[in-house]
């Protein structure tokens, strides 16, 4: 398993690298550093003086990569780093290029709880445009998760993850459905019209079928999981998705939600959906976002049909 721990050297970071190292890594596995200067530009006259910063911060920045990395060590497990001067965000990117790690793990800035989480600017680059899974790390264990799942490819990108990627083989998994069909209520007024009437008693009366659909969409997905080796159990909620995700992770003490995001192509690719961003903004604890592949590229990617085959 290849492993890009993004850091710089914060409270935050450190919960990151804490997390990759409760990891239970297989023999052969990397994990790589990685800590981008962020480049200082001025006037010209400045020009010297902040090349002298620059090479101290580059310094100071590689031996603080060399203690991380050294707190990382462990039997069959090959660690390095490396610095890089750019945009964070960029840095890190360019380096998963080159690095084609399984998963990146990164820290969280949040301050003041769920309702005032705010995530940093650089995790949420990294979510929207890494091309592999990403790890935003709020504790420092992997143990249980929540898995979204809503009969989509996207939650299959979240499943396949989980399954593929060694660190979580060991986790108890909890697959949760929610029926999010709101509806704005109706009341017993004789001035409504006939129209508005019937369609709020054919969503009443939809109710039932959604509920049992959603129901065999998480039990099925916890059936997979378990013929993969993974312990996993199911629920069914009714409500917004996002706010049951949320519940449901404070009420098992999850130490993660994993939610599969749709792929889209051009501009669009790397947007989140509002459910998915809800979630990694507000929840209490670490989130896993997989991105599911648009598509064209499932077609020309046989692997990305695996889960499936698998199944």
């Amino acid at each position: 398993m290849r492993i890009l721990l993004a850091t710089d050297f914060s409270a935050y970071a450190d919960t990151a690298r804490s997390l990759v190292k409760s990891m239970p890594l297989p023999q052969g596995s990397r994990i790589r550093i990685v800590h981008a200067i962020e480049p200082v530009t001025t006037v010209a006259i400045f020009g010297p003086a902040l090349l002298s910063i620059n090479d101290a911060a580059e310094r100071e920045a590689k031996a603080l990569v060399k203690q991380t990395a050294s707190l990382l060590n462990a039997d069959g497990v090959e660690v390095d780093g490396i610095v890089g001067l750019g945009r964070a965000a960029d840095v890190i990117l360019d380096e998963a290029t080159d690095f084609k790690p399984d998963l990146i793990v990164v820290g969280s800035r949040g301050r003041g709880g769920i309702s005032t989480a705010v995530l940093g600017s650089v995790s949420a680059e990294l979510v929207d445009r890494a091309p592999c899974p990403v790890m935003v790390a709020r504790s420092n264990r992997l143990r249980t998760i929540v898995l979204a799942e809503d009969g989509s490819p996207s939650t299959i990108a979240g499943a396949n993850a989980i399954v593929d990627l060694p660190a979580f083989a060991s986790c108890a998994v909890r697959v949760v459905s929610v029926v999010d069909a709101a509806f704005p209520v109706v009341l017993a007024d004789p001035g409504l019209p006939a129209t508005a009437v019937e369609a709020f008693r054919a969503y009443q009366d939809s109710l039932p079928e959604l509920r049992a659909s959603h129901a065999a969409l998480a039990r099925e997905r916890a059936a997979v999981l378990s013929r993969h080796g993974i312990k996993a159990t199911w629920e069914q909620r009714e409500g917004h998705a996002a706010g049951e995700l949320l519940a449901v992770a404070a009420e098992q003490h999850a130490d993660c939600i994993a939610i599969g995001s749709r792929g889209q192509t051009g501009l669009r690719r790397f947007v989140l959906g509002s459910v998915a961003r809800s979630v990694l903004f507000h929840a209490p604890c670490s989130v896993l976002i997989a991105h599911a592949q648009p598509a064209a590229e499932r077609r020309s990617n046989d692997a990305s049909e695996h889960f499936a085959l698998r199944a």
